[in-house]
């Protein structure tokens, strides 16, 4: 399978999981008047974060330094946009924060993590590719 395809799969595995999680919450989730949109936050920050690990998981490793470098790339990707929006809502989002958007946003990323987690243990370990070095004699 090829890096995109991986990647693009990971991507639709990612929105999917966000976006039962996210009903998931509109049907369960205490009323207050602005939890709609403290959900679309949460969703929105994990959708970028989901993407961003996907479109950094597509590219190319060639080199030792890019097989170091794209994982990184991609935690960072997966985990910067929670943590300015953590940081965000603590200093300023007052209407947001009561209405639990910090909450629904830790939700979101571990479901989307643990999703992907998911993924890869059943898909990618199944895809018939040998990891480097553990090639029979």
């Amino acid at each position: 399978m090829s890096r995109l395809a991986s990647a693009l799969r990971g991507f639709v595995v990612g929105a999917a999981t966000l976006g039962v999680m996210a009903g998931g919450c509109w049907a369960l989730a205490p009323a207050h008047p602005t939890r709609n949109r403290a959900i679309l936050f949460a969703l929105a920050v994990c959708l970028v974060g989901t993407a961003g690990a996907a479109a950094a998981a597509a590219i190319p490793t060639t080199t030792a330094a890019t097989r170091a470098a794209v994982p990184l790339l991609g935690i960072g990707w997966r985990l910067g946009p929670a943590l300015v929006a953590l940081a965000w809502l603590q200093a300023g989002g007052s209407d947001l924060r009561a209405a639990g958007a910090a909450t629904f946003l830790a939700v979101f990323y571990l479901a989307a993590l643990a999703a992907d987690i998911v993924r890869i243990i059943i898909w990618e370990r199944n895809s018939g590719r040998t990891p480097r070095g553990s090639r029979p004699n």
